[in-house]
Parts: structure tokens; C-alpha cells; sequence
């Protein structure tokens, strides 16, 4: 089952096997320190941070320098090698500046351009081209030199996750070995490393210990301007293994090393359920996040004053003889769809005509709190926002150790309070009849309900509660393109079927119906067509007054 389509364009590819090409090397390698911040014999610029100064963290997730100002650059005619220059440039002055760089991807991207000028007052200047917004860094002493590294092809090494790992060690930007003279053209004429025979085990038996240990990155080397400048600002572990799929003992050596409650960012694109399923037994989260852009630069806003969605309704009057459903929109777990296709729907004519419920990520609350801020005040009646899956990030709850797990939703508790996401959906297998796990999240004070989504599962629909009376509710019905093998079951006219034969009674589990709906095969418009044929006696009510009706009518008395 494939949980995400991507926007670019991606090949299942094998890595052919190669020697060594790096015996004899020296390696160039520095121990960060007041006497010696930026590299080897480089001092940062004036007014520039001290890079060897750790990185403020917000309540779970590394953050940018504190914003003060944005550089604004058109991604629209560079070719990949330049996408990976803004993108490490990006990266390099989140780490040293408040003077950053936004990559203006249009759509969205524009939207929360907008906000962090109109509602935090960030002044915004907009480059036209590449080589004066690379100049101005170099006038500054952000850029010290550059790195430069192949890109990818079948069968050779990952040197572009190599260079991107070290710009931030080494006050870099990656070029690919083409436009090298182009480059240097600009101003940036240090070759500070030349990577182009590395790969990415070369790179962490050199430089593991300085690399962060909070987090590592799942990077395709197809990818150029997402997720690379939070790499380089983090100094985090950018790598990609073709072959986990059959063999995860490299990836699960990384995550080994990494510290306790650590996350990947990334994504494997080829084994979801393995992915996570391996990062959950290590407990480390995934963090969808290969196609993000401007994460570097987004984590620098720190006012979260007042960032929290409204309060989940408390007061509901059951109607009696009807069957009452809600829509809870899938895949909030990622941020690319956070700060993509999410803004879509909400973007849409017909936004705001019914109750819809959206799956979002807790992690935006670090991660991009003007987006977040956003999607809250930009929310309509019947609008309901919750958090995950699972949670904070894409785990397998069932598949950590207990003790990975109570401290992870320790975290959680306080993540949702912060941001208001009391409610949980969960995506893992079998989790209705274990209840070791949901009552591990339900004994959170500040998860009022959990809506489970099943890995591969139908879903029957069954509503259960924890220990202390909060309730667990199944998905029933899944609207959903071509799921089950090409079969009719996630269309439009079945969904209305299956809901319209169901129970009109709301004292019983068989008169309610959770519908998950599959952002990237179905829409506002899909959903609407749903609506439209329901029988008269079927009411849809938004996600928290849904949670609200099961308590009062099904809950414990």
C-alpha cells in the first residue's frame, strides 16, 4: 500500500557495488569552538552568529536563527544543480543569520510567504536571480566556499547527500561539478571539499561524531531543493539505502546511534511499512518531510503566542432516528502535505459548505508555526483539526518498547496541549484489540479521543473505550481511489451506499460512521458528492461533536 504521491518524479533504482575510493584520503575534518567557529581558519562575519553555537530548540524540533528578514527567490528556471545551491544556502544562513532565504515554490509557498510579512512583520526583499542572492551571502561572510559533488545516476555514489551533510560543518554551499565556474563567478571561489567519490558510509565513518544525533534524514538523492537546507542547518545525516528493503541492518545502525526519542526526517519511498515499522522498534519517529521546502526558514518564527485551534465542542443534543457520520481527512502526519496540498483544501470553493475534519501534524508548532497559525485562522465552522497519525509523528505505536513509547506520548500530552490537537488518529494494524496501546495514549490528560485508521485494514467500524471512559472509534467507510485492489469500495456511490443502509440509531455503534478520506486521490468535490446522496436521515457533524455524540450515548455511565 503506498501512503503518499509524490510531485516529483521518482525511479526504484539499485546501487551497483563499488570499492573504495577514498583510501589514503585526508580527511578534513574540525572540532567546532570559539577559537575556531566557522571551519577551518574562517571566522563568521560580522553580525553573523557564531555557528559552533548550538541551535535554540522549540518544544521537540531544532529551530533557524530567530527571523528578522527574507530573501525571496523564484524557483521557477533554475535547474536542479541551482535548486541545490539556494536550498544549502538556505540552510547556511538559517544556521549563522536572521537574514534568511525563502524559496518561493508559488501556491502555498506564497501563502505563507504572505503571513510571515503581513502577520509577524517580517520585511521581505524579492530576488530576481541566483547570482545576486548568492553575492550578498558572500558579501555578508555567510558562504565560505562551496562543495562540490556528482549528481546522482544509476550506480553511482550519493555524493549529493555527502555535500549537503557538510555545508553546514563546513560553511558551504553544494555545486554540482557543472557549474563550478559558474559559481565562482558569483563570488564563492573556495573549494572547501571535493566529495564527487564519497558516499554516505564513507561520510559517517568520517564525520559521525560531528553530526547531529537528534535526528537523521531518509534523503533520495533525486530530490534538490526539499528538506536540503534543514539538513544543512541541523548538520544532521542525509543518506538514502536502495537495498533496506531487504536488508535493513544499515539503516538500523543509524538509527541506533542516534539519540533517545531522536526523529527521521525524510521519507523511504520504497517500503513505507517498512520504514516505520524499523524506526518504531528503535524508537525513533518518521517525519515525513522529503518534499518540504523552507523548513529551515520556517522554524525560525518563535512566536507561537496564541497558536492553539479553539476548544473541541462540550455540548451536543442527540437527535434521535438518525445516523450520524464525519470526514476526517488522511495523510497529516506530513509536512510536505502540511504545507502543500493541505493549504488546497481549505483553499477550495466549497470550503467551509460542510463539516471536515483534517489529520496535522503536531510538529508544525516548531516546525512551521506561521503555516499552523494559518490553517487556525483560517478554519470555518465545522472545521476540526487532529493530530497525526500517530500523534506528533508516523509511528507504529504497537511496534515500540513501552518504554519508547510512555515517553513519547509524555511529549505528545504536552504537544497537544501546546497546540490544541486533543484528538488523536492512530495508523498501525490490529490496535482495536489491543488495548495496551490506546490506553497508553487515552491515560494522557490531554488526549480527549483516538480515531484509528488500520494499515491495510477495512475497518469495521467498532467504537471501544479505555479504561477511563474515552472512546477509540474505527474507521468504517474509506473514500479512497482504487483501494482493495482496483475495487469499487473507496468510490463516491459506494460510500453513499454503505452509509445509507447503515443503523439510524445513535445509542448504538452500528449508527455512526467514520469516513476516511484519501487526500491525494479524493477532494472537497468527492466529499460534497458523498453528502449530496445521503438519505435525509443521516446527519454529518464535524470530528469533535462526533466524539462529543459517541460519549454521551455509547460511553460508560
Amino acid at each position: 500500500m503506498k501512503k503518499y504521491i509524490y510531485i516529483l518524479l521518482t525511479f526504484c533504482l539499485l546501487i551497483s557495488c563499488m570499492e573504495d575510493p577514498t583510501a589514503g584520503v585526508v580527511v578534513p575534518k574540525y572540532t567546532p569552538s570559539t577559537e575556531n567557529p566557522g571551519g577551518p581558519g574562517e571566522e563568521p562575519g560580522d553580525g553573523l552568529i557564531d555557528p559552533a553555537e548550538p541551535l535554540d530548540r522549540g518544544f521537540m524540533h531544532l529551530k533557524g536563527r530567530e527571523l528578522k528578514s527574507l530573501n525571496s527567490i523564484s524557483i521557477t528556471g533554475l535547474n536542479d544543480g541551482e535548486k541545490v545551491i539556494l536550498s544549502t544556502l538556505a540552510g547556511l544562513a538559517a544556521r549563522v543569520t536572521g537574514d534568511q532565504v525563502y524559496i518561493n515554490e508559488g501556491g502555498p509557498s506564497s501563502v505563507w510567504l504572505k503571513q510571515m510579512q503581513n502577520k509577524y512583520g517580517i520585511p521581505v526583499n524579492t530576488y530576481n536571480a541566483l547570482a545576486p542572492l548568492v553575492q550578498h551571502y558572500v558579501e555578508t561572510g555567510v558562504i565560505k566556499g562551496y562543495i562540490v559533488y556528482t549528481p546522482y545516476s544509476e550506480g553511482q555514489s550519493h555524493s549529493i547527500n555527502v555535500a549537503t551533510s557538510l555545508c553546514g560543518l563546513l560553511r558551504g554551499i553544494a555545486v554540482p561539478e557543472s557549474l563550478v565556474d559558474k559559481v565562482k563567478a558569483m563570488g564563492v571561489t573556495t573549494e572547501l571539499m571535493d566529495v564527487r567519490s564519497y558516499d554516505e558510509k564513507w561520510l559517517y565513518e568520517n564525520y559521525k561524531d560531528q553530526l547531529d544525533k537528534s535526528l537523521a534524514a531518509d534523503m533520495k538523492p533525486e530530490i534538490f531543493h526539499h528538506l536540503r537546507d534543514y539538513i544543512t542547518m541541523t548538520n544532521a545525516f542525509a543518506f538514502y539505502d536502495y537495498n533496506a528493503r531487504r536488508d535493513w541492518s544499515w539503516r538500523t545502525s543509524i538509527l541506533k546511534d542516534l539519540d533517545k526519542g531522536a526523529y527521521c526526517f525524510g521519507y523511504y519511498d520504497l517500503d513505507e511499512w517498512g520504514m516505520v515499522n524499523n524506526a518504531s522498534q528503535l524508537g525513533v519517529s518518521m517525519l515525513p518531510t522529503d518534499q518540504a521546502a523552507n523548513l529551515a526558514t520556517l522554524s525560525s518564527i518563535y512566536d507561537t503566542t496564541g497558536l492553539k485551534q479553539r476548544p473541541a465542542t462540550k455540548e451536543v443534543v442527540t437527535e434521535e432516528n438518525v445516523h450520524y457520520v464525519t470526514f476526517l481527512v488522511s495523510d497529516g502526519d506530513n509536512i510536505a502535505f502540511n504545507l502543500w496540498g493541505q493549504q488546497g483544501y481549505m483553499d477550495h470553493d466549497l470550503h467551509g459548505q460542510f463539516p471536515l475534519g483534517y489529520t496535522i501534524s503536531p510538529s508544525l508548532y516548531d516546525l512551521a508555526p506561521a503555516a499552523l497559525r494559518w490553517y487556525y485562522e483560517n478554519s470555518k465552522e465545522g472545521d476540526y483539526f487532529v493530530a497525526g497519525p500517530s500523534g506528533s509523528s508516523y509511528i507504529f505505536p504497537s511496534k515500540m518498547s513501552d518504554a519508547d513509547l510512555d515517553d513519547y506520548l509524555a511529549k505528545l500530552n504536552e504537544y497537544v496541549d501546546k497546540s490544541g490537537l486533543n484528538i488523536c488518529n492512530i495508523l498501525d494494524q490490529k490496535i482495536m484489540d489491543n488495548p495496551k496501546v490506546y490506553n497508553k495514549y487515552l491515560a494522557q490528560p490531554n488526549i480527549d479521543a483516538i480515531f484509528y485508521t488500520g494499515y491495510g485494514e477495512k475497518g469495521d467500524g467498532r467504537i471501544k473505550f479505555s479504561d477511563n471512559g474515552k472512546p477509540v472509534i474505527e474507521q468504517r467507510s474509506v473514500l479512497w481511489e482504487g483501494i482493495d485492489g482496483g475495487s469499487n469500495r473507496g468510490e463516491e456511490s459506494t460510500v453513499i451506499s454503505q452509509i445509507n443502509s447503515r443503523s439510524a440509531n445513535p445509542h448504538s455503534a452500528d449508527g455512526y460512521t467514520f469516513v476516511f478520506v484519501h487526500c491525494w486521490t479524493k477532494n472537497q468535490q468527492s466529499i460534497k458528492t458523498v453528502i449530496d446522496g445521503l438519505n435525509d436521515n443521516v446527519r454529518v457533524v464535524p470530528v469533535d461533536q462526533f466524539v462529543q455524540l459517541v460519549k454521551q450515548n455509547l460511553g460508560p455511565k
